[in-house]
């Protein structure tokens, strides 16, 4: 053990690194743990967002990124911050864009500066080449006293801010909490034209954003994965690399994540009977409500 670190200055300096992490992660989640169950709400507590929205959008089949098309006369990244910005406990939103789009995403900023509550602020920033590039660049900007993320795709502008504030609170019990749905078609896993196998259907759930997380931990797994060269589809997948717990809570069948010109369509459609953020959810609520009841889930101060 002991020619293990002190081998080479730098491995016993990315050791201690990586050890002083995870004591501060203990010691965290000591702190929120207190917090959560002897009086501090989590809104309370710094919370800033990361909308990462620097694809290209190919499938879609237009020569704009799908996340700056117009969707009744507002770009669907413009929906999506405003959504966001109605969340009360959030203090300040990170929009990650392509960076010949920069432009464009500093007039939504400035279109909703009025409407921004005292504190609250846009930054705008430059995205990499992967999806988590551009979060990591957030995720190096945020202010020293942001204590929780919660990053939420800029394509889906139907968010409420019930399931935001959901997902906030499922992530005080582990550091970490994903939106999903569970699956309700026949699963199968596929290569090629033939069927592999049929996966059980009761272990399958389609992950959404939000995503919260504390700070130290989601910035561990983003530093791992650099380090270790992962590539992964979602951020959930790199803390649950380390072996952290991650929460479930019921995600909503209007948080769609806009992909094909039919989902454009369909955008179009809801807006048209229900144009203010969180409307025509229906009795889906309840039933979502009534499923994180049913795992526990703490209660945020109103």
């Amino acid at each position: 053990m002991t020619a293990r670190f002190l081998g080479g200055g730098a491995e016993r300096k990315s050791w201690l690194c990586r050890t002083g992490r995870r004591i501060t992660s203990i010691l965290s989640t000591l702190l929120w743990f207190s917090a959560t169950h002897f009086g501090l709400p989590l809104m309370h507590q710094t919370t800033c967002a990361i909308v990462p929205a620097a694809g290209r959008g190919l499938r879609m089949g237009m020569n704009t990124p799908k996340q700056f098309l117009k969707l009744s006369g507002q770009s669907v990244v413009a929906r999506t911050v405003e959504a966001l910005a109605a969340a009360p406990f959030l203090s300040g939103l990170f929009l990650v864009v392509p960076e010949d789009f920069l432009p464009a995403a500093r007039e939504i900023a400035d279109s909703m500066a009025t409407r921004l509550r005292p504190g609250c602020e846009i930054t705008i920033l430059a995205g990499g080449v992967l999806r988590q590039d551009s979060v990591f660049n957030a995720l190096s900007r945020l202010p020293a006293d942001c204590q929780w993320v919660l990053i939420h795709d800029g394509v889906r502008p139907f968010v409420s801010k019930d399931l935001l504030k959901r997902t906030l609170r499922g992530a005080s019990h582990t550091g970490a909490c994903i939106a999903a749905l569970p699956a309700t078609d026949t699963v199968k896993r596929v290569r090629g034209e033939s069927v592999l196998e049929t996966l059980p259907r009761d272990e399958i759930w389609l992950v959404q954003t939000p995503q919260v997380f504390r700070r130290d931990l989601l910035l561990e797994a983003y530093e791992e994965a650099r380090r270790q060269g992962w590539e992964v589809t979602d951020d959930a997948s790199l803390v649950e690399r380390l072996g952290y717990s991650v929460t479930v809570v019921s995600g909503e069948r209007t948080n769609i994540k806009l992909t094909t010109p039919e989902d454009l369509e369909w955008a179009a459609w809801r807006l048209s009977r229900f144009p203010h953020p969180g409307e025509g959810r229906g009795p889906e609520r309840t039933e979502r409500t009534e499923g994180t009841q049913k795992t526990g889930f703490g209660i945020l101060a109103e």
